[in-house]
Parts: C-alpha cells; structure tokens; sequence
C-alpha cells in the first residue's frame, strides 16, 4: 500500500518538471541577432527578362543586427538595422540599346514580427537531453518560423552609362542621382539551431518589395513594377537573460 503512494507523487513531480521546462523561454526574452547576408536586386538596370540569372548579377554584401523580445512562446517582435549593398548591369545589345551598370549603399530600419511554427519554446521537454551529471538540459534545439514587417530604406546610387565610357547618364530624364527613401516590406522564413541556452546559429531568406522604382537611382521609361530584393543570411544569435520583471540582465549569471 505505501508503494502505491509513489505513484501520485512521481506524477506530480513529473507535470511541475514539465510545467517548468516550458516556462524556460520566459528567462531569456531578450535577443541579438548578428549577421551576414547577400543581396539580390530587381529593378530596371540589370537581367530582368532573365530572372535565375538576375539572382547572381551585381549580388552584393550585407551587414546587420537584429535586436529582438519574445512577447509569447512562438511570437516575437524585432528591429532590424543593416547596412546594405546592391547592384546590378545591363546585357550587352538590348533591345533599347542601352547598356548601364549600378552600385548603391542603403541604411535599412525596420520592424517585423516573426512566428515560430515549429520548435516552440513551449515544448521544451520533448527535446530534452541529459549532460554527463545527469540534469535535463530541456531546450529545442531546432526552430523554424517565418517573418514579416515594414521597413524605411535611404539609399544612395551611382549608375554608369557603360555605352559612353561609364559616365553617369546626366541626360536622361529616368536617372536619379540623389538620396532615395522608400517604404520596404520584407517577408520570408528562416530557421534556427540552438547550440546552448545562450548561443544559437541561423539561416534566412526573404524578399522584400518597395514603394519605390528608383532604388538603383535610374527609372526605365519601359518600367512596369516597383524595385525589389532578395536576401539570403547567415547569423549568429545571442540569448540576454532576462530577471523576474522582464528586464534584461547583462551580467553573468549561473543557469
């Protein structure tokens, strides 16, 4: 009779373990995502009546951090910072004759909302491992969610008319040489690998559509969409953990 006591007792340990497991993402609310990616544009300089190979013409470099809150288990809120690189060239006798070349440099601002659609933090026991002391190390190790948001895009740009020994095309009415800023709407799905409850590494991919057709300072007069790109980046992230009120805690502490 005494033994059968223990059954109650295993199983309610057992649901406070798993209770606790799946409170765990509330110590660490707080992220820094650092990364690298790679820009494609599609405007109105470059292959777009060929659009596999636009994807690696002018592909130009990235940079930029994404601080981030998780407001529940699977929803979060980030700001995202980078500085940004694109470019694009013309192919050689089109049918308009003309043959440009384009680099810019953009300051990007945004905020987006990204949902967590597998791995959730709430689930914390089913990836649960045991370490060499035999404690449970009770957190998913692979998460994958998809994004989206607006963004502010300043960008600056140097377009080359390739025809007359690169000079900058002053005459035509389409080229803009000034600051550009536009609205961005960026959406796309990514996915993380958890290294340890503070590290994780991830990869990205998103496209993102403007309100503007003069991103590669230069509006074709045969233009029918907005400027747009697409990015691919990889990051890695840094978990801050967080006290009792929320707020974020910067110096160490034991886990």
């Amino acid at each position: 009779m005494k033994n059968k006591l223990w059954i109650p007792i295993i199983a309610l340990l057992l649901l406070t373990s798993i209770d606790g497991f799946g409170q765990r993402w509330k110590l660490r609310r707080y992220g820094l995502d650092m990364y690298v990616a790679g820009v494609s544009f599609h405007g109105d300089i470059g292959l777009a009546n060929k659009p596999f190979a636009n994807m690696f013409n002018g592909f130009r470099p990235s940079f930029g951090v994404t601080p981030r809150f998780m407001i529940t288990q699977n929803l979060a809120v980030s700001v995202d910072l980078a500085y940004c690189m694109y470019g694009g060239k013309d192919e050689p006798g089109s049918s308009h004759g003309r043959y440009y070349s384009f680099n810019s440099h953009a300051f990007v601002h945004g905020v987006r909302g990204e949902y967590y659609i597998f791995g959730t933090r709430g689930a914390g026991i089913s990836g649960a491992v045991y370490n060499r002391r035999g404690m449970v190390n009770s957190y998913n190790k692979l998460f994958v969610y998809i994004f989206g948001g607006a963004s502010g895009i300043l960008s600056k740009s140097h377009v080359k008319d390739l025809n007359n020994g690169g000079e900058e095309p002053v005459n035509n009415p389409g080229y803009n040489n000034n600051l550009v800023y536009s609205l961005v709407f960026p959406v796309g799905a990514g996915v993380k690998l958890e290294i340890d409850p503070r590290w994780s590494v991830g990869f990205e991919m998103g496209y993102n559509f403007s309100l503007s057709d003069q991103l590669d300072g230069y509006a074709s007069e045969w233009s029918e969409y907005n400027d747009s790109y697409y990015t691919a980046s990889v990051k890695a992230i840094y978990k801050i953990r967080n006290d009792k009120n929320g707020k974020p805690v910067f110096k160490k502490l034991y886990r």
